[in-house]
């Protein structure tokens, strides 16, 4: 059975949900850094961002934090979330 594809509007409130609340304070604060942009993204990249955030806090942890090497699957994705991390709008 296929499963239809979620339309922008159900990926934008999936990924803001799950850039949220991920568990840890620190894995928060870095996939937060990401929603300014998000409507920037195209549906492609919004769907790879979707998946990548259905993955385990401590392999997303460790992928973004440069720690592990991500998945050969996940490397433009983390790549993105690093970018928008490291080039974030930082409070004063």
């Amino acid at each position: 059975m296929n499963t239809p594809v979620a339309s922008r509007a159900e990926l934008l409130k999936e990924v803001k949900y799950r850039a949220s609340y991920r568990g840890t304070l620190e894995l928060d604060v870095v996939c937060r850094s990401l929603l300014p942009h998000m409507d920037a993204l195209s549906d492609e990249e919004l769907r790879s961002v979707a998946g990548l955030l259905q993955e385990h806090e401590t392999d997303l942890m460790a992928w973004l934090v440069e720690a592990q090497e991500p998945p050969a699957a996940w490397k433009l994705t983390v790549s993105l979330l690093r970018h928008f991390f490291k080039n974030r709008e930082r409070v004063a």
